[in-house]
């Protein structure tokens, strides 16, 4: 039996169940996108560092560069437990089960950002006052000031502190012009988009 076969199935199957949902593979790895306007779809089949197999995490990673050209998990999940390789036509049916409730997820997701401004509300009302990360305030001011409140935007900014300090720096730099606010950021995402292949942000995508 072939040492990766497990990783076989795993590419295999994902594509039969994945791609007709819009996602594709990210080269040869076990993580597949989808595009979503403003922000991607993740699904990642991890491996272990001790068993052939697989754990299954989707997350949502947002497109205005919080890294540049690494795929965040930013709303990350971990889906059931890890699934080991046993059988070919076990594994296959465990990673069909995984695929398939991947796009469960992934159609919630769509429907709760489907704009900038049900993103903000979810994020901005998601924080906690003073127990939150750097990373959501972060997320949530871009959001806000995207949906138009420059208020929380400015806020969640200046609260930034350590590691997304620099990128919140230079987003509080066009807080106090609108247009030119959603220009940078809808920039960042043109650029982000380049880099994975995916186009131009599609008209129907309000920034």
């Amino acid at each position: 039996m072939a040492d990766n076969e497990h990783g076989r199935i795993i590419a295999s199957q994902a594509k039969i169940v994945l791609q007709p949902a819009g996602f594709q593979r990210k080269g040869k790895s076990r993580i597949w996108i989808a595009d979503r306007g403003f922000w991607l779809s993740v699904v990642e089949f991890q491996p272990s560092s001790w068993s052939k197999g697989t754990y299954l995490n989707v997350a949502v990673h947002w497109l205005w560069g919080s890294l540049p050209e690494t795929v965040t998990f930013d709303r990350p999940q971990r889906i059931g437990q890890f699934v080991p390789f046993e059988s070919p036509a076990q594994f296959l049916l465990a990673v069909d089960q995984m695929a398939k409730k991947a796009v469960e997820i992934d159609q919630v997701h769509r429907s709760m950002f489907p704009s900038v401004q049900a993103t903000a509300t979810i994020l901005v009302n998601e924080l906690q006052p003073g127990a939150y990360g750097e990373w959501a305030a972060f997320h949530a001011g871009v959001a806000a000031g995207l949906a138009g409140d420059f208020e929380s935007a400015r806020r969640l900014f200046e609260s930034v502190r350590r590691h997304a300090v620099s990128q919140a720096q230079a987003l509080l730099a066009y807080i106090d012009d609108p247009v030119e606010f959603r220009s940078h950021v809808k920039g960042i995402i043109e650029a982000e988009r380049a880099y994975y292949g995916l186009g131009a942000l599609p008209a129907a995508v309000a920034i």
